[in-house]
């Protein structure tokens, strides 16, 4: 009987681990700075950003369905690649919170209008300040 208590337990403290992990709040205004290795040169190795809402989310799309012949067209020329360290500033929400307008704030093609999935800047952004505009 002591064993399923343990059990029980250790479960709903690993349940409530997770959950605290996932409740960050992306909100306007906010900068964003890449944290993770990301090279603008390399096709490979490089994070994005997308220059359309809808090719953003058919990426989100296939991801989650794991179905990348029938989300997923996107062309290469539509994507703006990053180095480790550009930011991004949150300008607001699309696709039921999924994806997020970014202006770029770094960079050759910075001052412009962009996409991000959520899942992406939550792994690989740091937030970095909040502006009190809003």
């Amino acid at each position: 009987m002591n064993k399923i208590f343990i059990i029980l337990g250790v479960m709903l403290f690993t349940f409530n681990l997770s959950a605290s992990n996932e409740e960050i709040s992306v909100e306007q205004g906010q900068t964003w700075s890449l944290i993770k290795k990301s090279n603008r040169l390399s096709l490979h190795n490089s994070k994005v950003l997308y220059f359309f809402s809808t090719d953003a989310y058919n990426t989100y799309q296939a991801r989650k369905f794991n179905d990348w012949n029938e989300f997923s067209v996107t062309d290469s020329r539509n994507l703006v690649r990053l180095n480790k360290g550009d930011r991004i500033k949150i300008m607001n929400s699309k696709h039921q919170e999924k994806i997020y307008e970014v202006e770029l704030l770094d960079g050759f093609e910075k001052n412009r209008k962009y996409f991000v999935i959520k899942e992406d800047l939550v792994s690989d952004f740091i937030l970095m300040e909040q502006s009190n505009e809003s």
